[in-house]
Protein backbone atom coordinates (compact mmCIF):
# COMPACT_ATOMS: atom_id res chain seq x y z
CA UNK A 1 0.00 0.00 0.00
CA UNK A 2 1.60 3.01 -1.09
CA UNK A 3 0.16 5.70 0.98
CA UNK A 4 0.35 10.13 1.15
CA UNK A 5 -0.56 12.90 3.16
CA UNK A 6 -0.58 16.36 1.57
CA UNK A 7 -0.39 18.81 4.56
CA UNK A 8 -1.37 21.67 2.75
CA UNK A 9 -4.81 20.57 1.20
CA UNK A 10 -5.25 17.69 4.31
CA UNK A 11 -5.93 15.32 1.80
CA UNK A 12 -5.19 11.35 2.28
CA UNK A 13 -4.34 9.19 -0.31
CA UNK A 14 -4.04 5.75 -0.56
CA UNK A 15 -2.18 4.19 -4.14
CA UNK A 16 -2.27 7.56 -5.73
CA UNK A 17 -6.45 7.90 -5.34
CA UNK A 18 -7.85 10.24 -2.90
CA UNK A 19 -9.36 8.58 0.05
CA UNK A 20 -12.12 10.52 2.77
CA UNK A 21 -11.10 11.55 6.02
CA UNK A 22 -12.69 10.30 9.14
CA UNK A 23 -13.02 14.41 9.36
CA UNK A 24 -14.97 14.62 6.02
CA UNK A 25 -16.78 11.46 6.92
CA UNK A 26 -18.60 13.19 9.64
CA UNK A 27 -18.64 16.46 8.15
CA UNK A 28 -22.70 16.18 7.46
CA UNK A 29 -22.94 16.32 11.54
CA UNK A 30 -20.11 18.39 12.33
CA UNK A 31 -21.05 21.94 13.47
CA UNK A 32 -19.87 23.46 10.03
CA UNK A 33 -23.15 22.97 8.62
CA UNK A 34 -24.49 25.24 10.88
CA UNK A 35 -25.36 28.91 8.84
CA UNK A 36 -25.76 30.52 12.19
CA UNK A 37 -22.04 30.82 12.81
CA UNK A 38 -20.22 33.30 11.21
CA UNK A 39 -17.40 32.52 8.47
CA UNK A 40 -15.11 34.77 10.01
CA UNK A 41 -15.46 32.69 13.49
CA UNK A 42 -14.60 29.44 12.10
CA UNK A 43 -12.00 30.64 10.55
CA UNK A 44 -10.58 31.70 13.62
CA UNK A 45 -11.47 28.47 15.57
CA UNK A 46 -9.79 26.38 13.05
CA UNK A 47 -6.29 28.48 13.09
CA UNK A 48 -7.09 28.41 17.04
CA UNK A 49 -7.29 24.82 16.93
CA UNK A 50 -4.55 23.83 13.96
CA UNK A 51 -2.06 25.80 15.88
CA UNK A 52 -3.02 24.32 19.48
CA UNK A 53 -2.40 20.98 18.15
CA UNK A 54 0.82 21.82 16.65
CA UNK A 55 2.19 23.00 19.91
CA UNK A 56 0.31 20.21 21.59
CA UNK A 57 2.61 17.96 19.03
CA UNK A 58 5.78 19.93 19.84
CA UNK A 59 5.34 19.73 23.47
CA UNK A 60 4.86 15.63 22.95
CA UNK A 61 7.91 15.74 20.94
CA UNK A 62 10.48 17.83 22.94
CA UNK A 63 8.78 20.73 24.57
CA UNK A 64 7.90 24.23 22.83
CA UNK A 65 9.44 27.74 23.54
CA UNK A 66 6.74 29.42 25.82
CA UNK A 67 8.00 33.12 24.43
CA UNK A 68 7.12 31.60 21.21
CA UNK A 69 3.21 30.90 21.89
CA UNK A 70 0.64 33.66 20.69
CA UNK A 71 -0.83 35.23 23.18
CA UNK A 72 -4.38 34.61 22.24
CA UNK A 73 -3.41 30.79 22.67
CA UNK A 74 -1.55 30.82 26.12
CA UNK A 75 -4.22 30.18 27.90
CA UNK A 76 -5.44 27.55 26.11
CA UNK A 77 -2.28 25.41 25.99
CA UNK A 78 -2.20 26.53 30.09
CA UNK A 79 -4.91 24.41 30.34
CA UNK A 80 -3.46 21.67 28.49
CA UNK A 81 -0.44 21.83 30.47
CA UNK A 82 -2.67 21.17 33.64
CA UNK A 83 -4.26 18.45 32.13
CA UNK A 84 -0.79 16.60 31.87
CA UNK A 85 -0.14 17.32 35.22
CA UNK A 86 -3.00 16.27 36.78
CA UNK A 87 -3.23 12.72 34.56
CA UNK A 88 0.04 12.66 33.37
CA UNK A 89 -0.74 10.58 30.36
CA UNK A 90 2.20 8.01 28.55
CA UNK A 91 2.29 9.24 24.90
CA UNK A 92 2.29 6.01 22.61
CA UNK A 93 1.20 8.46 19.56
CA UNK A 94 0.85 12.11 18.52
CA UNK A 95 -0.82 13.07 15.42
CA UNK A 96 -0.59 9.40 14.24
CA UNK A 97 -1.80 9.39 10.66
CA UNK A 98 -3.20 6.16 9.34
CA UNK A 99 -4.36 5.05 5.92
CA UNK A 100 -6.44 2.19 4.91
CA UNK A 101 -8.80 1.81 1.25
CA UNK A 102 -12.16 3.07 2.60
CA UNK A 103 -11.05 6.14 5.06
CA UNK A 104 -7.91 7.54 6.57
CA UNK A 105 -7.33 9.62 9.30
CA UNK A 106 -5.18 11.56 12.41
CA UNK A 107 -5.41 10.63 15.75
CA UNK A 108 -4.80 13.32 17.88
CA UNK A 109 -3.28 11.14 21.13
CA UNK A 110 -3.37 7.64 22.00
CA UNK A 111 -1.68 7.66 25.36
CA UNK A 112 -1.63 5.07 28.74
CA UNK A 113 -3.35 6.52 31.79
CA UNK A 114 -3.67 4.57 34.76
CA UNK A 115 -2.45 1.04 32.46
CA UNK A 116 -5.34 1.56 30.07
CA UNK A 117 -4.45 2.83 26.83
CA UNK A 118 -7.03 5.70 25.35
CA UNK A 119 -7.55 7.72 22.68
CA UNK A 120 -8.35 10.97 22.78
CA UNK A 121 -9.32 14.19 20.73
CA UNK A 122 -8.55 17.30 21.25
CA UNK A 123 -11.37 19.76 21.07
CA UNK A 124 -9.93 23.69 21.17
CA UNK A 125 -13.64 25.23 20.92
CA UNK A 126 -16.07 27.09 22.87
CA UNK A 127 -18.36 24.15 22.74
CA UNK A 128 -17.88 19.90 21.93
CA UNK A 129 -20.23 18.70 19.70
CA UNK A 130 -20.33 15.46 21.55
CA UNK A 131 -22.61 13.65 18.72
CA UNK A 132 -19.84 14.20 15.89
CA UNK A 133 -17.44 13.44 18.48
CA UNK A 134 -18.79 9.91 18.97
CA UNK A 135 -18.85 9.58 15.48
CA UNK A 136 -15.22 10.73 14.75
CA UNK A 137 -13.72 8.40 17.68
CA UNK A 138 -15.61 5.52 16.39
CA UNK A 139 -13.52 6.15 12.66
CA UNK A 140 -10.71 6.71 14.69
CA UNK A 141 -11.16 3.82 16.84
CA UNK A 142 -11.79 1.50 13.87
CA UNK A 143 -8.32 2.64 11.89
CA UNK A 144 -6.75 2.22 15.35
CA UNK A 145 -7.53 -1.94 14.84
CA UNK A 146 -6.45 -2.05 11.70
CA UNK A 147 -3.52 -0.69 12.76
CA UNK A 148 -3.38 -3.54 15.46
CA UNK A 149 -3.68 -0.90 18.29
CA UNK A 150 -5.76 -1.74 21.16
CA UNK A 151 -7.76 0.88 22.52
CA UNK A 152 -9.62 0.18 26.51
CA UNK A 153 -11.68 3.74 26.26
CA UNK A 154 -12.24 6.64 23.89
CA UNK A 155 -12.21 10.45 25.37
CA UNK A 156 -12.53 13.66 24.42
CA UNK A 157 -10.23 16.58 25.83
CA UNK A 158 -12.48 19.70 25.75
CA UNK A 159 -9.75 23.08 25.53
CA UNK A 160 -11.37 26.05 26.58
CA UNK A 161 -9.28 29.48 27.79
CA UNK A 162 -10.01 29.01 31.66
CA UNK A 163 -10.99 25.45 31.81
CA UNK A 164 -10.86 21.86 30.57
CA UNK A 165 -12.99 18.90 30.07
CA UNK A 166 -11.68 15.56 29.94
CA UNK A 167 -14.43 12.70 29.67
CA UNK A 168 -14.87 9.37 28.39
CA UNK A 169 -17.43 8.69 25.22
CA UNK A 170 -19.46 6.00 23.70
CA UNK A 171 -18.14 5.62 20.07
CA UNK A 172 -21.12 5.71 17.34
CA UNK A 173 -20.61 2.82 14.84
CA UNK A 174 -23.90 2.91 13.80
CA UNK A 175 -23.88 6.70 12.56
CA UNK A 176 -20.47 6.14 11.01
CA UNK A 177 -21.18 3.24 8.83
CA UNK A 178 -24.48 5.85 7.94
CA UNK A 179 -21.93 8.96 7.05
CA UNK A 180 -19.08 6.31 5.40
CA UNK A 181 -21.72 4.91 2.94
CA UNK A 182 -23.38 8.27 2.54
CA UNK A 183 -19.99 9.32 1.32
CA UNK A 184 -18.89 7.10 -0.95
CA UNK A 185 -22.73 7.38 -2.79
CA UNK A 186 -21.75 10.88 -3.17
CA UNK A 187 -18.59 10.22 -4.60
CA UNK A 188 -20.18 7.62 -7.05
CA UNK A 189 -22.44 10.43 -7.97
CA UNK A 190 -20.74 12.88 -8.51
CA UNK A 191 -17.03 11.42 -9.77
CA UNK A 192 -18.33 8.92 -11.91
Amino acid sequence: MKTHYDEEKHEYYVDDILRPSVTEICEPISFKRLDALQKSLLKQAKARGSRCHEIVEQYWYGGFDEEEIETEYAPYIKQFLLWVKTYRPTVLFSEYRMFDYDFCGTCDLICKIDSKTILVDFKFTSAADKKSLSVQLEGDYRLCQKYGVKIDECYYLHIKKDSYTFKTINRDSEWFDLLLKHNKKMKEKYNG
